[in-house]
This record gives structure tokens, sequence and C-alpha cells, in this order.
């Protein structure tokens, strides 16, 4: 069901034992407290890079550990994403698992060739100020889009329109 269907998502929870987790395309704050509100969900996955950054996922999270809602941020986009979200998690109390589908460090080498560390399956901060990522940026400039045109539209294998 779509995430804005809390009322069913919280008739889906009533029903089920195994624990609900959303939240991936929710955009604020609010919309997460709408959640607890409803009782709706017992995990919630804040995706940084589209929730308003690391402040407002914090916010979320705080509001997710005031509802005793776990918090396992949504990480699909790459290196500054990886690193935004393990932020969030040392900075919070109530994160069950934070989602890394690639190894930090193990791709964009190029492009970003300072990453967050890893270790044993474990993702984390760096001990100085900042993300933990550089970027560089005579890559990203030799990466740059061509200006005109539109965006591009992304397809899924069957031909579907999808977001990234």
């Amino acid at each position: 069901m779509r995430p804005e269907q809390i009322p069913s998502t919280a008739r889906l929870r009533d029903q089920l034992r195994v624990p609900i987790a959303t939240g991936e395309n929710l955009y604020n704050l609010n919309e997460f407290i709408t959640l607890f509100d409803a009782q709706a969900v017992d995990i919630i996955q804040p995706d940084l890079c589209v929730c308003g950054g690391i402040m407002e996922g914090k916010k979320i999270a705080a509001a997710a550990e005031a509802n005793y809602v776990t918090v396992a941020p949504h990480n699909p986009l790459g290196p500054v994403s990886a690193a935004a979200c393990v932020a969030l998690c040392m900075a919070s109390t109530n994160v069950g698992v934070q989602e890394m589908p690639r190894r930090p460090g193990s791709e964009h080498l190029d492009l970003f060739p300072e990453q967050i560390g890893w270790a044993d399956g474990y993702a984390f901060a760096p001990d100085r100020p900042g993300l933990g990522v550089v970027m560089d940026e005579a890559v990203a400039e030799s990466m740059a889009a061509k200006p005109g045109g539109w965006p591009p539209l992304l397809r899924r294998n069957d031909g579907a329109f999808t977001n990234w």
C-alpha cells in the first residue's frame, strides 16, 4: 500500500504479528507524526535525501523515540547518503539498524576517494569534523550534466517509469 494510506497501515498493523516498517517516501516530520498518532508503525525508515536532511531526520528520530518507535534510516543513494545516515544513527538512541546496501568505500572511489569507515559489518562515523566523505571536484566537474534538455526519465526493465 502507499505510504500516505496511514489508516490502512494502522489496520494492517493491528492484524499482523510482524513489525510494520515504512517512511522512505515520507517528506517531513508532520507526515511521520501522523503515523505515530495512528499507531501505524513499529519502525520508521526516513530517507535523509528526501525528508529534509540530517536535522529534519534528527527531529523525526526524536519524535519516534517519544512514541517508542525504532529508526532504521533508508540509504539508497551512495557514499554521502551513507555518511549522513551514520551521523544520524550516532546522534540517536532509538536506531535499530542502518540500511547499507553497499559497503562504504566499495564504490565511486574516483569521485569520493575518502568515505566513512567500515569493518566487520559495521560503519563508523569519522573522528574529525564533517561527514567523513571527501569529493574530488575535478572528477565531479568531468561528470557534469550538459545543460539543456529534460532530466533523464528512469525506466524499469518492463518499461515503466520510476524514480531513482
